[in-house]
C-alpha cells in the first residue's frame, strides 16, 4: 500500500516544457496531507476492525462455552432425576419387601399363637373334664358317706 511518505519523496523527472515545481510540490503536499488523513483513518477502521472481530471472538467463544454448559447442566439435571428416579424405586421396592417380610412375620405370629391358643383350649377341657369327674367322685364318696351315717347302727346288745 502506498504510504504518505511514499508520495512525499517522489521525485519526478525535469523536462523543457514540464509542470511548474512549484505547483507541483505544493499539489502534492496537498495529496499528502489528504492522503495522511485518509492512511490514518484507514488505520484506525483497520484496528477497530481488528478489535471488533477480537471481540466478536470473544462472545461466539463465549456463547459456545455457555451453550456447552448449559448442555451439561441439562445431562446433569436429566442423570440426577434418573438417578432419583432409581433410587425412588429402590427404595419402594426394599419398603415392599419389609412390608411383605413384616405381614409374613406377622401372620406366621399369628397362627402360632392361634395354635397355642388351640392347644391351651384343649388342656383346658381335659382339665375341666378331670376336675369334673374327680369332684364328680368326691361327691358319689360323700354321698356314700352320708347314706352310712343316716343308716341305725345296730348295738350288740340287743342280741
Amino acid at each position: 500500500m502506498l504510504t504518505p511518505m511514499d508520495i512525499h519523496n517522489k521525485e519526478f523527472g525535469k523536462s523543457i516544457r514540464g509542470f511548474d515545481c512549484d505547483e507541483v510540490n505544493e499539489f502534492l503536499n496537498e495529496v499528502v496531507q489528504a492522503y495522511e488523513i485518509l492512511y490514518r483513518e484507514n488505520r484506525e477502521m483497520t484496528d477497530k476492525v481488528e478489535q471488533m472481530e477480537k471481540r466478536l471472538n470473544q462472545y461466539e467463544s463465549t456463547e459456545e462455552t455457555m451453550r456447552n454448559t448449559l448442555v451439561l447442566a441439562q445431562e446433569t439435571g436429566e442423570n440426577v432425576k434418573e438417578a432419583a428416579r432409581k433410587e425412588a424405586d429402590l427404595i419402594l421396592q426394599n419398603a415392599e419387601q419389609q412390608r411383605s417380610t413384616i405381614l409374613e412375620d406377622a401372620n406366621r405370629a399369628l397362627r402360632e399363637a392361634e395354635a397355642k391358643y388351640a392347644t391351651i383350649a384343649n388342656e383346658m377341657a381335659v382339665f375341666r373334664a378331670k376336675v369334673e369327674s374327680i369332684l364328680t367322685a368326691q361327691l358319689q364318696l360323700l354321698d356314700g358317706i352320708a347314706l352310712e351315717e343316716t343308716k341305725p347302727v345296730e348295738t350288740e346288745t340287743e342280741v
